[in-house]
């Protein structure tokens, strides 16, 4: 989950209402609410013309490695976005794999990547009729292994007979709910957010806006700012862009934030292109670490994906480790 920077940095609000709205109280975070607006025609192609293809490009030098830049512009704090780097793993993996869908993807993140060269290694684990397992590793220079995890692949079916799946939430869908915009402050380094178009129908879907502390939940419809077609490369990075939902028990950006250590992902169906709706909660904050649950709902209502992860969290005033 992202982290914003340390408590020091001013965290201002700007809010403007939808059209014929009222001006709501800001809170803790900078923030501006814009009204809703249609959804434009997403382009049917994509490729190296948005920034996620650009921003996690590969080109292969033979033997499962491949070479990339990672870039400063999903940055969220004083690193960059765990979706992102795990994106930009994933694309090594795909490029390899002779299965065409992502299935699982565990990411553990075991040191802060810096902008620049960077390398995605690939080794295959096995490979059957119907899946196979790759594990991967992000390596940068004499720094050795930033992350390293493993993918499952396969080939997702057609809906069955006897399928069954979970209610989809309650929500406001993406042209009833007001566009969230954060304002950044001198000095922070926030550029993930300029990346993302992210909606919530209720001031309490996200801590910023609420009055009162209650459960760690938060999320809302998400998609990428500059029109590029949402689909499964997106996965990782959608269920790994909002605040901690811990914070609406907070109230606060805490300390560091909560830095993911690990990241799981299921690919439950295939993902359409348009608004995803990512809904997240914690379950427990004990020893100095909470977990985040997370879903992605097409705005049909089917489940596409979801996530768990294991976060390092300590509040403002009891250290940081």
């Amino acid at each position: 989950m992202p982290s914003p920077p340390g408590s020091k940095l001013p965290w201002r609000p700007e809010l403007v209402p939808p059209a014929g709205g009222t001006r709501r109280p800001g809170g803790a975070l900078g923030v501006a609410l814009v009204g809703s607006r249609a959804v434009e025609n997403s382009p049917s192609v994509r490729g190296e013309s948005f920034e996620l293809d650009r921003d996690t490009a590969l080109s292969s030098a033979g033997g499962g490695r491949y070479e990339g830049e990672l870039v400063e512009r999903w940055n969220v704090g004083i690193g960059m976005n765990g979706g992102y780097l795990a994106v930009f793993c994933l694309q090594g993996v795909l490029a390899e794999s002779e299965l065409p869908d992502p299935l699982s993807m565990t990411v553990h993140y075991l040191s802060r990547p810096l902008p620049g060269p960077a390398e995605v290694h690939v080794t295959t684990m096995r490979v059957g009729r119907g899946h196979a397992t790759y594990r991967f590793e992000l390596v940068q220079g004499e720094d050795g292994i930033r992350a390293t995890g493993l993918v499952l692949t396969g080939r997702l079916r057609e809906q069955g007979a006897f399928d069954f799946a979970p209610d989809p939430p309650e929500s406001a869908g993406p042209e009833q709910s007001s566009s969230v915009r954060r304002v950044s402050a001198p000095g922070e380094s926030l550029s993930l957010w300029g990346r993302l178009e992210q909606r919530i129908a209720r001031a309490d879907d996200i801590f910023f806006l609420r009055t009162e502390p209650g459960e760690a939940r938060t999320g809302g419809w998400t998609r990428l700012a500059d029109g590029r077609p949402t689909d499964a490369l997106c996965v990782p990075l959608f269920l790994d862009c909002w605040p901690p939902a811990v914070f609406s028990r907070t109230m606060r950006p805490d300390g560091a934030g909560a830095p993911t250590l690990e990241l799981t992902v299921h690919w439950r169906n295939r993902v359409p292109s348009g608004w995803l709706n990512a809904r997240f909660h914690s379950r427990q904050l004990s020893g100095g670490y909470i977990d985040e649950n997370g879903e992605l709902w097409s705005e049909d209502g089917v489940l596409v994906a979801e996530s768990r992860q294991l976060a390092r969290y300590v509040a403002s005033g009891d250290g940081f480790a």
